[in-house]
């Protein structure tokens, strides 16, 4: 006869066990809940989550903006990367334990859009870390097997939330060459432009109301940095320009003030690239564009190929991630780490488990 043991524990095989996940509750809450662990269907990977990267859109939430595109209570967090921990279906390219970063976008395949090498722009697009479908704030996450890149075993995975930014700026500007560019705010996404850019034989103007940016702009390689709050901001252009004119301008932050200046800087048949959220709506001369021909383009998503590419671009250090991140917190510290976003210059700022 078996004595009797108070102390034993049934683990029935159905059972799940408990991972933690933030959960954006409503502006100025973060709570950490228990959820089962997520599982792995068929073609599927499980990650251990190791790296997010906090989006402009994460955090405006948070502070009670774009409720109307980004309604809470919500998981947040399409910026990141882990490392494998399960795998369900077949694979030659990956394997447990490796290092990935996941292109966020799930695209159907067989619309008009993805027929036509458009796949940024499917009509059946969902995203992980949008209204459609919870991010990857949680301690492991599912993924398909068609949305990972696999990175390198000695790439710093703390790195990997870096990367979906990187693809953005990747994206708005990689088709440039031999131009000189001024791209106005240099964030984390407009100063990732300046490496990409000086590759493809580029001058690079930043141009931010913060001169901190303006320092990481500089740091990372721009030829000239000009504060838009300077009342002489476009004849220090054109001094440094001589000669030559500003062939494109980014707009990485869209206002009216921002627009006009834009369309003003730049020369004839010139190039007005405008991406980040805009206002719903904004009013400005159509005469100017008009008279001088320019060509307005809007950015905003990527290819899963552009996705990789600014992945192998941050590994090889041709984009400096250390010079980019802010700072860093634990995975248990993410409140510190919003509230950090929120009320300080920063850059990027990444949360690591």
């Amino acid at each position: 006869m078996v004595p009797a043991n108070n102390n034993i524990k049934i683990h029935y095989f159905n059972e799940r066990k408990k991972m933690k996940q933030i959960i954006t509750q409503k502006p100025g809450t973060l709570i950490y809940r228990d959820v089962p662990d997520p599982v792995a269907k068929k073609d599927e990977v499980l990650i251990e989550v190791k790296s997010i990267g906090i989006c402009n859109s994460d955090a405006a939430p948070y502070k009670g903006k774009i409720l109307d595109i980004m309604p809470l209570p919500f998981v947040m967090g399409h910026e990141f990367g882990g490392i494998i921990k399960e795998i369900n279906g077949k694979t030659d390219n990956f394997k447990i334990g490796d290092k990935v970063s996941v292109y966020p976008q799930l695209n159907c395949g067989s619309c008009y859009y993805c027929k036509k090498d458009l796949e940024h722009m499917c009509a059946n697009q969902s995203m992980f870390g949008s209204p459609k479908l919870e991010g990857a704030m949680s301690e492991l996450f599912a993924v398909p097997i068609k949305n990972l890149v696999k990175m390198s075993d000695s790439f710093n995975i703390e790195y990997a939330g870096l990367i979906e930014p990187a693809t953005v700026s990747l994206h708005a500007v990689g088709s440039i060459k031999n131009s000189n560019v001024v791209v106005i705010g240099t964030g984390a996404i407009g100063a990732m432009m300046c490496p990409i850019l000086k590759q493809n034989n580029c001058k690079f103007i930043a141009m931010d109301i913060e001169d901190r940016a303006l320092a990481v702009a500089k740091d990372v390689g721009a030829d000239l940095a000009v504060n838009l709050k300077n009342a002489q901001r476009k004849k220090i252009i054109e001094n440094y320009l001589g000669e030559e004119k500003v062939d494109v301008v980014v707009l990485a932050y869209i206002d009216k003030e921002n627009v006009d200046f834009a369309m003003d800087l730049v020369r004839k048949h010139g190039l007005v690239i405008l991406m980040a959220t805009p206002p719903k709506s904004l009013e400005f001369d159509l005469y100017t564009p008009l008279f001088k021909e320019l060509t307005f383009k809007w950015s905003l998503c990527y290819s899963y190929k552009e996705f990789e590419k600014a992945a192998r671009l941050i590994e090889m250090g041709i984009i400096d991630a250390k010079k980019i991140i802010t700072d860093t917190f634990p995975f248990e510290k993410a409140k510190e780490a919003f509230e950090y976003k929120a009320n300080n210059f920063a850059m990027k700022v990444i949360i690591t488990n």
